[in-house]
């Protein structure tokens, strides 16, 4: 089972990078080919093994003030904030943090809110109009998840279709390792 510090992981407030910025010699090897894909994560993961989803929270929220940044959300605009852990047989690898704004859940992108437990990354590459920011990453401190042995790598990017897009935030859980890595040759 996956802990976590609950008020740390919600706030998700960190200082990121653009990948090229990051030193690839900083983060571990295994996980470089999963910081910077460009496809879904969904996906591959779907190769690797069952796909779960725990739905931590799904719900009308505030986002941090980097997220209302990065969207360019006004101070009190209304955003759908989910929060999951993505499983691969039973073990949780990633942990996910997408951030909606209201004025985004338009066209097909108004049935994200009844999504439940299936994938957001699954459902937003299914459209063709989609476009994606460029990848940013951190490394979080590792108080946000007291039982990882490490302090975790995140990414996160924006999905453009509608309104402002949907912010997502991805964590990576060092069991991602103990996956055969979908890449091919790195």
């Amino acid at each position: 089972m996956t802990l976590m510090n609950a008020s740390a992981a919600q706030q998700f407030d960190y200082r990121w990078s653009p990948i090229h910025q990051i030193s690839k010699v900083k983060v571990p090897k295994n996980l470089w080919p999963w910081l910077v894909t460009q496809d879904s994560l969904t996906a591959k993961l779907r190769r690797l093994g069952t796909l779960t989803v725990d739905v931590l929270e799904d719900s009308w929220g505030i986002p941090t003030a980097r997220e209302r940044k990065r969207l360019a959300l006004r101070p009190r605009e209304a955003a759908r904030i989910r929060t999951v852990l993505l499983n691969v047989d039973g073990r949780a690898v990633i942990y996910a943090r997408s951030i909606i704004p209201a004025r985004s859940l338009k066209g097909h992108w108004r049935h994200v809110k009844h999504l439940k437990d299936k994938p957001l990354g699954g459902y937003l590459f299914q459209h063709k109009a989609l476009s994606r920011s460029c990848i940013e990453v951190t490394q979080l401190p590792k108080r946000m998840f007291p039982n990882q042995p490490n302090a975790l790598w995140a990414r996160r990017s924006v999905f453009h279709q509608f309104g402002p897009g949907i912010l997502v935030n991805e964590a990576f859980f060092d069991e991602i390792n103990q996956l055969k890595p979908p890449f091919g040759l790195l």
